[in-house]
């Protein structure tokens, strides 16, 4: 059998529009570029070179009809089957030679042969595109009256009686321009007809995410002023921000592309990459919240850090090889969607798997703490959406959706999901007073006393919080008297704490361990001035944002 030698040497080659390179087969009949063209408006230009011992050479032109290009593209017919199914009335087969006015060549004679016996052939001209619908044009080449490739094959069976001096198979350099509007139109000129709302998509995302990112940062410098800036709400900053950032790398790849028709491909696939690295945050966020890390608990146990572990390097490793699946071994003569591989639904069934793991903690958690309810029961419905609208949209795609539109309609439907999973989550741990559904009750500087100590701070440990469902605005006021009968009003409220007592513990409590003597200072001076009862009575340093009964009897008279 004879073996096939191909090689591309693209130069700037990406997906869109302006494409130049160099092509050598050693095949009769190659594919070179694919487009989605407008009817009327769609133009597709060629410039082409190559010398006249590889004449005479074909430009083919096949649209996405199951009788065209699916009928011969990854098939066993030969070059002149491929051929057959165009018709040259509609000017889908282009001669590419001098005689052939359509296609508009010429030769241009080699300085180098002083016989005048080898020239290169010029090409130069351009078609427009008449259907119903926007289509899918497939660009090739051919040299089916080829006899070098024939001589190759008597010398593979070892018939060395003919030799040739020629050169065989399929040689040329080209260029390659198609646009779908006229000279100027940003919007349109290099953009394939599935690719037209993708920019205007991205820029308005791009600016929902500025308010977005701003309104999360102020959220977090509340949260941080009332030491309630968890790490599970760290992560979330974080995947707002980078899915941002990788929106604001692809407008700036697109925008590009939107005047010369090359863009910045690594620019874009950067921002891919950053999009990909939010999803994986927010998933994480997802799971260890339905965990209940640092809603309920403050650190997991042992083997669920382990299984969260291996999952999630499962889960990353899959995205990784996405990407390059995608890179390698992706067609360019098929039109394919990302997740159109192997690698993309074994990613789909790790998403689904991350649901029933979400589902089975958020269970597990609400069991045991089920004055949580106010904050798991909209979270768990808005998870479960999040987790199971991306694999239900991507079977759509792969499936039903029209390639002419579904580039533009996933990258809509994509970035729709991932806005709406932030936004819902931030409503939900909105710092204010009226949401009823805010999750954390236990401060960070106690988580970080309990990491220091035994952990253990009152009814709080590091494996179980107390239970105190939040109720932000409540009115509760607990009443004191101290030794001069003057009235102690201590609001409990979530965002609020008026007591001087309270405001030095909570000072105190921020220092390290080198400064636990100044917490115990603090209440000894209290129990001298008669407002506290005595140390061996107080087991623990006050939890002022989740009290106990046992912490009321502090505000008590003496």
């Amino acid at each position: 059998m004879l073996l096939i030698f191909e090689a591309f040497l693209m130069l700037g080659l990406i997906e869109g529009k302006y494409i130049q390179g160099e092509l050598r087969t050693w095949e009769r009949w190659s594919f070179l570029a694919r487009f989605c063209f407008l009817s009327e408006d769609g133009q597709f230009e060629y410039h082409i070179q190559y010398e006249n011992d590889y004449a005479p050479q074909n430009l083919l032109l096949y649209y996405d009809s199951k009788k065209q290009w699916s009928s011969i593209y990854k098939t066993n017919k030969t070059c002149e089957q491929k051929e057959s199914v165009l018709s040259r009335r509609q000017n889908q087969m282009i001669l590419l030679t001098s005689s052939d006015g359509s296609a508009g060549c010429f030769h241009v004679p080699n300085s180098k042969d002083s016989g005048k016996k080898k020239f290169t052939i010029t090409c130069q001209n351009s078609r427009r595109f008449r259907s119903a619908r926007e289509r899918w044009w497939f660009i090739a080449i051919s040299n089916c009256n080829s006899t070098k490739f024939l001589h190759a094959c008597c010398k593979a069976y070892r018939i060395t009686k003919l030799k040739t001096r020629y050169h065989q198979g399929l040689s040329m350099r080209y260029k390659l321009m198609m646009t779908n509007g006229p000279p100027g139109d940003f919007w349109r000129e290099h953009f394939s007809a599935d690719e037209f709302y993708i920019l205007p998509v991205l820029i308005s995302f791009l600016l929902t995410y500025v308010l977005l990112t701003i309104a999360v940062f102020m959220c977090a410098m509340e949260l941080k002023s009332k030491q309630l800036f968890h790490s599970t709400y760290k992560i979330f900053l974080s995947s707002v921000a980078l899915q941002g950032f990788g929106i604001f790398n692809q407008c700036i790849a697109y925008s590009r592309y939107a005047m010369d028709g090359v863009g910045l491909p690594y620019t874009r696939d950067l921002g891919r990459l950053f999009e990909s690295a939010s999803e994986v945050l927010f998933l994480i966020l997802l799971l260890l919240l339905a965990k209940g890390y640092t809603v309920t608990r403050g650190r997991l146990k042992l083997n669920s850090s382990i299984k969260l572990t291996v999952f999630m390097c499962l889960y990353v490793i899959s995205y990784y090889s996405l990407f390059q699946y995608e890179k390698e071994y992706f067609d360019p003569g098929e039109v394919l969607y990302t997740y159109e591989s192997p690698v993309g639904y074994g990613l789909i069934g790790l998403r689904i798997a991350a649901w029933w793991m979400f589902i089975y903690a958020s269970i597990f958690t609400l069991k045991h703490y089920p004055e949580k309810s106010s904050f798991y029961y909209p979270f768990n419905l808005i998870a479960s959406l999040w987790f199971i609208t991306g694999p239900i949209f991507v079977i759509c795609a792969n499936n039903f959706i029209d390639k002419w539109v579904r580039e533009s309609v996933m990258c809509f439907v994509q970035h729709s999901i991932a806005v709406t999973g932030h936004i819902l989550f931030l409503m939900l741990t909105l710092p204010n007073k009226a949401n009823k559904n805010f999750p954390y009750h236990v401060r960070t500087t106690q988580i970080g006393v309990m990491e220091l100590t035994d952990g253990a701070l009152g009814n709080n440990t590091l494996d179980h919080f107390c239970h105190h469902p939040y109720a932000p605005g409540g009115g509760a006021v607990l009443q004191g008297h101290s030794h001069n009968h003057t009235d102690w009003n201590v609001p409990m409220e979530l965002f609020t704490i008026s007591s001087n007592m309270s405001d030095k513990f909570d000072q105190d409590l921020k220092k390290t361990s080198q400064d636990k003597a100044k917490v115990l200072t603090c209440v000894t001076v209290a129990k001298e001035s008669g407002q506290m009862l005595s140390p061996e009575e107080i087991s623990m340093i006050p939890d002022f944002t989740a009290p106990s009964r046992k912490q009321r009897s502090i505000y008590s008279p003496n």
